[in-house]
């Protein structure tokens, strides 16, 4: 399990949390499904990728996983793990070809509210540990297949949620993400996703 922690500054106003009678209990927080759901998330991606100066843009749509975790102890305002158990996208481009984002290893993120005594408005990040498998490489001519892994976990953020599990609500990187092929993270040939908008929405 990897963790990405990139939303703990959020939390500094100082506060213990509503209805606590010790200072860093944990508790549930209302508006968050309790520790241990497993949320069936659709996606609709827009994936902007460059290497070597040459950029793609094409659409990705598929499904995840994510699970509520338990509260998160010594927190200011309410704040709850998330991690992502599954990451299944697939697109296309002309160039090249069938493209497909899938999980390589459960990662952490976290839902943290910078307003005491409520769980909304949010920040929260869905985390991100995939492959991006192309049929055709993006970084030269050869036309030969490729597969790509993040250098490092990295979070797709909303730092306005109204709510958790989203609703038609856009997560997306704040930087620009670096990958590597798959088992040579010395390549030259590195690529960078530069956009990574996601609509995220419960399945029903």
């Amino acid at each position: 399990m990897r963790v990405i922690r990139t939303l703990t500054a959020a939390s500094t106003v100082g506060l213990a949390w509503c209805g606590l009678a010790t200072p860093g209990a944990a508790a549930d927080t209302g508006g968050v499904p309790p520790a241990g759901t497993a949320l069936a998330l659709t996606e609709d991606g827009d994936m902007v990728f460059g290497c070597n100066g040459n950029t793609f843009r094409f659409d990705l749509h598929g499904t995840a996983q994510a699970v509520v975790g338990a509260a998160i102890r010594g927190a200011e305002s309410p704040s709850r793990l998330l991690t992502t158990r599954a990451e299944d996208m697939i697109g296309f481009d002309p160039v090249l070809g069938q493209v497909t984002v899938t999980e390589r290893q459960p990662a952490r993120g976290e839902l943290v509210s910078p307003v005491p005594c409520k769980d909304f408005p949010a920040l929260v990040s869905l985390p991100q540990d995939v492959a991006v498998t192309m049929e055709h490489t993006p970084c030269d001519d050869s036309g030969a297949p490729a597969t790509f892994v993040d250098s490092a976990p990295f979070a797709l953020l909303n730092t306005n949620a109204k709510a958790f599990p989203p609703n038609d609500q856009v997560y997306d990187i704040v930087e620009p993400v670096a990958f590597h092929p798959i088992g040579d993270p010395d390549s030259p040939d590195f690529v960078t996703a530069l956009q990574f908008p996601v609509t995220v929405t419960k399945s029903s």
